[in-house]
């Protein structure tokens, strides 16, 4: 019986992603995505980049993997690059080979599998995943939280009335699979379900497993920080 096996952010946690990845043991026919971001932030950015590729793990885009790329894009341009990186984003990038490149702009913004949808941030009621603009592209990255009237907050300007995206999905673009918003244990609503469980500060990642794509049984693994 084939696995649908989705990791949370690793965010360079490279440890803790080999000790999750060997507690599931997935075998041969699994399938195994990530839900992006993938890098920066931790410690082992370059490490996690290779492994994923080398172990045909898939990912579909977060938001720090599209920072990274439109950084590349700008660098062939003859104006002075617009994105300014951190430390941490330049070691990155100075351990980039052209298959790492390859890898991080052929991210997908989601993936499907039958009913279950995996992307990074979030949607909303309105979005159709098959015809996005770009703008709306760069919201999904980053969904988080609505006003009371369901428009796109932008991170840091929530309040006491905002919502968030997940608690209203109506499920019209499958059920999804997320990261980007953290929280202390996997997050479930009804037609989605956020895996980001916040290993890079200090607590713990998180996969979730699906067999012969079922979501009304799905399993959560996870293993502590090793920090």
């Amino acid at each position: 019986m084939n696995k649908l096996i989705i990791y949370g952010d690793i965010h360079g946690c490279y440890k803790e992603f080999i000790s999750l990845r060997n507690k599931i043991n997935p075998i041969k026919d699994d399938i195994e995505v990530c839900v992006g971001d993938i890098i920066t932030k931790g410690i082992a950015s370059p490490k996690v980049l290779k492994y994923i590729q080398k172990h045909n793990i898939r990912s579909v885009l977060g938001n720090h993997e599209e920072k990274l790329v439109r950084y590349l894009e700008h660098q062939n341009s003859d104006k002075k690059n617009p994105i300014t990186l951190d430390n941490d984003e330049k070691n990155i990038i100075g351990s980039l080979d052209k298959k790492d490149i390859d890898y991080l702009k052929n991210m997908p913004l989601f993936l499907k599998f039958e009913n279950i949808t995996i992307l990074h941030g979030g949607i909303q009621n309105h979005h159709d995943l098959s015809n996005i603009t770009k703008k709306e592209k760069s919201k999904i990255l980053r969904m988080r939280y609505l006003d009371k009237n369901t428009n796109f907050i932008t991170y840091g300007k929530e309040d006491k009335d905002s919502i968030f995206w997940a608690d209203i999905y109506d499920g019209n673009q499958g059920f999804i699979v997320y990261g980007h918003q953290r929280f202390d244990e996997v997050k479930v609503n009804e037609f989605a379900v956020g895996i980001d469980t916040s290993c890079v500060y200090g607590n713990k990642l998180s996969a979730i497993i699906f067999e012969n794509y079922n979501t009304s049984n799905f399993k959560i693994s996870s293993i502590g920080c090793e920090v």
